[in-house]
């Protein structure tokens, strides 16, 4: 085993709410820490840590210059992965959007009976609870439940994307 001490070219940018912000105490901090080199962002916030290391392009443009230019549903799924929040009111109208209707009506009565119980936060409770009630009606259950990102994965890349982008593309413009 072998433990080396590495010299990195690391850039932190740090966000801070103030009290004045609309939506203060959403996400009081955070630092953004951009391994130049490596193509590696870390973050380390008061809405959750997040890292992600993309493969090194220096040849074709900077770190900087990816990170100037991401979109916020890109970065969600790089820092995050697929969406794991299981969200009813999505999955209802999921169902909803296959089914004419006779089969709302249908759906109706399952979704009444299935609230009736209470609402359901996790996908396979849901699946689960509609089976009770479908009786082989409706198939491939399964394939129904929308899951969506949690909030604070949703508040970082916001951050990421009102604040420090600008940031990014000021330091790459001082540059020129």
């Amino acid at each position: 085993m072998t433990v080396n001490q590495i010299v990195t070219n690391i850039l932190c940018l740090e966000y801070r709410q103030e009290r004045e912000d609309k939506d203060y105490g959403s996400c009081l901090w955070a630092r953004f820490y951009f391994n130049l080199d490596r193509y590696e962002l870390m973050i380390m916030s008061d809405c959750g840590d997040y890292a992600y290391g993309w493969v090194a392009t220096p040849d074709t443009e900077s770190f900087l210059e990816l990170m100037a230019r991401v979109g916020k549903d890109y970065l969600l799924n790089k820092l995050c992965g697929e969406p794991k929040v299981f969200d009813y009111e999505a999955t209802k109208e999921h169902f909803y959007d296959y089914a004419d209707d006779e089969d709302k009506k249908r759906l109706d009565e399952i979704f009444e009976e299935i609230e009736c119980k209470y609402i359901p936060d996790c996908g396979e409770t849901f699946i689960e609870l509609f089976e009770q009630e479908n009786d082989g009606w409706w198939s491939d259950v399964w394939e129904y439940p929308v899951y969506v990102y949690a909030p604070d994965q949703k508040r970082i890349v916001k951050v990421f994307k009102d604040n420090i982008q600008p940031k990014i593309k000021e330091i790459i413009n001082a540059k020129k």
